[in-house]
């Protein structure tokens, strides 16, 4: 399984790749995720000026959020081109009734949230540490400490952020918590990472937990710090 693939497992169980739709609300997309791309390139200022600017490319996979290996392309997808079976499972996780509207709440972390977290993996890509060293938990997080720290550095990032962690927050605790009494929540993830991945639920619970631990260090260290660090 791709280390920062998000909800693939339960992409794979409840819809078929191949589903695609192309329509304004893609170009939509496109368009603002290719504009927090340039965004980001220019905040990350000396610490990408040998780099090329990734493309971007919409289109549903199991992954959903990904970039390629060499970071020539960074992957999303818009809420238009998912399945029917999965904007069902989206909105399950939102409860009933639901904390938020779906299709916001996918747009919020996979075409806004998401993007400068696989830019953060672009970086790392480009400076040959993308794997650190297969500390997988720790890896994600720092990408969502740099998402954060970038959109703490746009104007309204703050409280767009707020406003998505308060949903995150309620969504991850609709979730069974996967770890089991007085384990460490981090070294059951690293021991356990396939049979985590094959349950979506316990997955879920982890990506999100990622989110709020990267929230909760927001005001640490600043985006091209956390940057030039990497993972």
């Amino acid at each position: 399984m791709h280390r920062r693939s998000f909800l693939a497992m339960a992409v794979l169980l409840t819809a078929t790749p191949a589903f695609a739709r192309v329509d304004d609300q893609v170009a939509t997309v496109q368009a603002e995720v290719e504009d927090i791309v340039r965004r980001f390139m220019i905040e990350a200022g000396p610490l990408v000026k040998d780099f090329p600017t990734p493309k971007v490319v919409l289109s549903f996979t199991p992954a959903l959020s990904w970039i390629k290996e060499d970071g020539s392309e960074v992957h999303t997808v818009a809420w238009t081109q998912c399945p029917p079976d999965f904007q069902g499972f989206i909105a399950s996780l939102l409860g009933q009734p639901p904390v938020a509207d779906p299709a916001w709440f996918f747009t919020e972390v996979f075409n806004a949230f998401l993007v400068p977290h696989e830019m953060s993996h672009f970086v790392d890509a480009k400076s040959g540490r993308l794997e650190n060293g297969g500390r997988l938990y720790d890896g994600e997080v720092h990408a969502n400490r740099v998402a954060v720290a970038f959109w703490l550095t746009q104007p309204g990032g703050e409280a767009r952020l707020s406003k998505l962690m308060d949903v995150v927050r309620v969504v991850q605790g609709n979730l069974p918590n996967p770890v089991p009494a007085g384990e460490d929540r981090v070294a059951f993830f690293q021991q356990n990472y396939t049979a985590l991945g094959s349950n979506p639920a316990a997955y879920g619970w982890y990506q999100f937990q990622m989110f709020l631990d990267a929230w909760a260090l927001k005001d640490q260290k600043d985006f091209r710090t956390l940057l030039a660090e990497g993972a």
